[in-house]
């Protein structure tokens, strides 16, 4: 119940703001925009979980992903491209230049196997 309440609460504070913003928005995306447009084109399901990002842990907003119908596995979702996302906000942009990245590593289960994964991936780069 209280996962609803702070859900309403973010969609009452955003959707003015979103709507406020829409025309300055240009070619930029957010991540609600980004999934329903996969969602329509592409079909599949929505996913939606709460934001990493943020320096405040304790104030979460919801972030949305892309999950494809046909094998359950191909997990998309965009995050702001460049220092935006690495230095972390107090409060999510409604527009920002998108970078798709596949999966959520971040979510993985934590075996020894997994560990072991997300040390290579961090090796690679491909997590931050």
């Amino acid at each position: 119940m209280w996962i609803f309440v702070k859900l309403v609460l973010w969609g009452m504070l955003w959707i003015p703001i979103w709507l406020f913003t829409l025309p300055f928005k240009g070619k930029k995306e957010n991540c609600l925009t980004w999934a329903v447009k996969q969602w329509k084109n592409k079909g599949g399901y929505l996913v939606i979980r709460w934001c990493r990002s943020n320096r405040l842990k304790w104030i979460r907003w919801p972030h949305l992903l892309w999950l494809d119908e046909k094998y359950n596995r191909h997990l998309q979702h965009i995050v702001p491209d460049g220092e935006l996302f690495e230095a972390g906000n107090y409060f999510p942009r409604p527009w920002f230049e998108p970078k798709v990245r596949v999966g959520d590593f971040k979510s993985i289960a934590k075996s020894k196997w997994d560990a072991q994964l997300e040390k290579m991936f961090r090796r690679l780069n491909w997590l931050r």
